[in-house]
């Protein structure tokens, strides 16, 4: 004798048993990506690199004369802080010459891109608008300096060991941007924003 199916041994089509329904588990995660301040920071932080990759050409485009200014006043400060101990310093537009090595300042010199991505981060980390206004404030000038740092110890590195110019220029000083940008982030996080917390 052979016996009908049993009703307990089937699935259940109508999702009623124990199991948790997958729209809930999806919407579960979704819950978890947007309340996790880490996802949220990471996600508005490419969103404002998009925008600044988008944006940015047409700002350099709209103010040819603003950038060209201020390749002239980083080459300015860089001549005027060799002068005092050579006296082998030129100066001739964005052009400093120290020692016989000439170093031409260009956009890439003058901090502009460093200054972009702190203020892609600031923006994107969950603090008031007074705290990213300060971080911008404050971080914007202190980027700049360790550029013209950074300049001068290249300029430095052309005119006597210019057998490791290439390797200080695009291996070291790239990874020190990197770390250089990362210090002064972590740094108004901690005495801006935590601070006051």
């Amino acid at each position: 004798m052979v016996d009908g199916p049993s009703n307990s041994a089937g699935p259940d089509p109508e999702g009623s048993g124990g199991g948790t329904p997958r729209n809930g588990s999806r919407d579960e995660h979704r819950g978890s990506f947007w309340t996790s301040p880490a996802y949220r920071f990471v996600f508005f932080f490419l969103i404002n690199l998009g925008l600044v990759a988008v944006l940015y050409p047409y700002v350099r485009e709209a103010f040819p004369d603003f950038f060209q200014w201020l390749m002239r006043a980083t080459a300015r400060v860089e001549f005027e802080i060799l002068r005092p101990f050579s006296d082998e310093v030129r100066l001739s537009g964005s052009l400093v010459a120290y020692e016989g090595f000439v170093a031409r300042i260009i956009l890439e010199c003058t901090g502009v891109y460093e200054m972009l991505i702190f203020g892609a981060a600031v923006l994107a980390f969950p603090a008031t608008w007074t705290k990213k206004a300060i971080g911008i404030g404050l971080g914007f000038p202190l980027l700049y300096f360790f550029n013209v740092v950074r300049i001068l110890f290249l300029i430095i590195v052309g005119a006597h060991w210019h057998s490791v110019f290439e390797f200080m220029h695009i291996y070291f000083w790239q990874a020190t941007l990197i770390l250089m940008i990362t210090s002064v982030w972590l740094l108004w996080i901690f005495k801006v924003v935590r601070d006051d917390d």
